[in-house]
């Protein structure tokens, strides 16, 4: 769910926004930095449209999110906080609309962490969200970043459910063929915000936030890896100071693994009760 650039957006914002526009052969666009992105099914944007899709499939809750690609970290931290505060205003009306089908994550300016917290208290007093969703980095920078203390503490001051999901992976120029950015790239940055979510302390600092882990597909952080790591690397244990596997105890994920042995192996490693029920739409 997004707020695209249209009349009611403000003159500064309508650069930055996203906007619908066609592809040759009639289809509707996400256009997001003046590049056609995503191709966008008419039920993704339209919510009648969304809750006929989950009445025909059985569902009778979703948590509605903006498209985590479309997180603008990159911009000056001002406009990104006006971004934030526009997207989370439009989600909002659609679950006060809905209130019994739909409930809201917010996103933030992470580009300010300080301003992401007052962001992030104002999304969930006042338009009653239920926590945020971030990137796996913020401008390439990992999620033990120590300017987002901040923000951790004010989400856990909140109680909030914190949905980590896959960012841009380093390296994307060589993965643009073949959909290895999702393949590859995808497990790969969701292996390195939980390592860095371990090894950097922050849920050591921060135990009682909810972080999931979006698109449940780690490389190699399992129990037996982080800790062997433990016993092996010395830098591993400079800002922690139990095993890995204790940590790994305090995440979430989700079912999106595309492979039913591996959540198979998921639910074996952490348990069923740190497994959310999770799908993925259809984006072309």
């Amino acid at each position: 769910m997004i707020a695209l650039a249209g009349a009611e957006t403000e003159e500064k914002y309508t650069d930055i926004m996203p906007y619908l526009s066609h592809d040759a052969g009639g289809r509707e666009t996400i256009t997001a930095k003046g590049k056609p992105t995503f191709l966008l099914p008419e039920y993704l944007y339209r919510p009648e449209l969304r809750i006929q899709e989950m009445d025909r499939n059985h569902v009778d809750m979703q948590v509605l999110s903006m498209m985590a690609p479309l997180a603008r970290y990159d911009i000056d931290p001002q406009l990104g906080a006006g971004y934030s505060r526009i997207q989370n205003d439009a989600i909002a009306k659609v679950v006060n609309a809905h209130p019994n089908r739909f409930v809201g994550l917010a996103t933030v300016p992470l580009q300010d962490p300080r301003e992401a917290a007052r962001e992030l208290e104002r999304a969930m007093k006042e338009l009653g969200m239920k926590g945020v969703e971030m990137a796996t980095d913020v401008n390439g920078k990992n999620l033990d970043w120590p300017e987002l203390w901040p923000f951790y503490a004010k989400a856990q001051e909140l109680g909030a459910f914190v949905l980590v999901h896959p960012g841009v992976p380093p390296g994307v120029e060589q993965m643009r063929e073949y959909a290895l950015f999702n393949l590859i790239g995808y497990p790969f940055v969701t292996s390195l915000a939980a390592a860095s979510l371990i090894f950097g302390g922050v849920l050591e600092d921060f135990p009682r936030i909810k972080f999931c882990l979006a698109m449940g597909r780690l490389y190699s952080l399992s129990k037996g890896a982080a800790g062997s790591r433990l016993q092996d690397k010395p830098e591993c244990r400079r800002k922690i100071p139990k095993p890995p596997s204790e940590y790994l105890k305090l995440l979430y994920y989700d079912t999106v693994t595309h492979y039913l042995p591996a959540l198979e192996y998921l639910i074996r490693t952490v348990g069923l009760d740190k497994v959310l029920l999770a799908v993925t739409t259809h984006l072309m």
